[in-house]
């Protein structure tokens, strides 16, 4: 084994910091995540396309934080597996899977976005609840399929020097047969989860942006600011959570074969794409009109009960 990955797997500060940060997000984001979710599909309506991607939004968030906790247990362990293989490995695929999932979900708002107000009229028989739907079953499915090899690979691994059972923190050699096979792999998940998706909601929001500049204030004053809003949040989101850890798993990769690792860096940049979690209820309230307006009337409504409550205090 490498020296990389002994320093990784040994490494105090690594033990510390991760179940801190794991915790924080578990702790913010199951909260956050309810409640928009219980608000999405119990009041939000009617139902439309974004109405179905924020949803699915927030399923693949709650999926993806009820997994910290094991990640949590493991670390504090000091990266020692103590559940069996096959739990390694739903962990591991849920863990990826609902990262990703939650990725080509926000692609597709961004594209839902940029076909209703760029092209409103032209393409009305495609953004319906139907279509939406659809996509959100078929990302799931591509997810899914992507991460095969993990499904069917033993994932722990013993290592004999610290007597500690890893859980997909050293690969198996019998799950790629060749070093070319493990870097199409994983190139091909920075590509098909980063780059892409980073490319088409650029691409999008950049057409989004040129068509309000370009049209009057007063047809699209009701939206300019929710969108720009929303515009900006994404893209921080995605390149805040997302861009350390592209650039990490790249580097790590590349150097590893020459002596140098990049594995606690590449660590840490994994934790900090789960505070997308957090960022993402925000996302459902700027992207979402209905969801917007339903926060907005539960709010008022709250207080107004409350003033009245006071009212009633005061005058008997």
């Amino acid at each position: 084994m490498d020296p990389g990955t002994i320093k990784m797997l040994t490494s105090k500060n690594l033990q510390t910091i991760l179940p801190i940060i794991y915790s924080f997000i578990f702790i913010v984001s199951i909260p956050l995540n309810s409640i928009s979710f219980w608000f999405l599909c119990r009041h939000a309506r009617p139902r439309t396309p974004t109405i179905i991607y924020v949803t699915n939004l927030a399923i693949t968030d709650l999926l993806y934080s009820m997994m910290l906790p094991f990640q949590v247990v493991y670390h504090m362990n000091g990266n020692n597996w103590v559940f069996k293989d096959a739990f390694c490995r739903l962990i591991t695929v849920l863990f990826y899977s609902n990262m990703h999932c939650s990725i080509l979900t926000m692609m597709s708002i961004s594209v839902e976005r940029y076909l209703g107000i760029v092209h409103p009229l032209h393409t009305k028989h495609l953004r319906t609840v139907k279509a939406a739907v659809l996509t959100c079953i078929f990302i799931w499915l591509f997810v899914l399929l992507v991460h095969t090899p993990l499904m069917y690979t033993d994932l722990t691994y013993k290592v004999k020097e610290l007597e500690i059972v890893t859980c997909f923190d050293v690969l198996p050699k019998n799950m790629f047969q060749k070093k070319a096979y493990f870097y199409v792999y994983f190139g091909s998940q920075i590509l098909l989860f980063f780059i892409v998706p980073l490319l088409v909601m650029g691409t999008c929001y950049g057409f989004v942006i040129l068509t309000l500049i370009s049209s009057s204030v007063r047809q699209f004053k009701h939206i300019k600011m929710q969108t720009v809003y929303l515009i900006i949040l994404v893209l921080t989101t995605f390149l805040v959570c997302y861009l350390p850890n592209a650039i990490l798993m790249v580097l790590h990769a590349a150097y590893s074969n020459k002596g140098k690792s990049f594995y606690i860096e590449y660590k840490l940049t994994l934790a900090l794409n789960s505070l997308n979690c957090c960022f993402d209820p925000f996302v459902y309230y700027f992207a979402s009109k209905e969801f917007r307006k339903t926060i907005q009337k539960k709010l008022c409504k709250c207080r107004s009960d409350t003033f009245t409550e006071q009212s009633s205090t005061m005058l008997s």
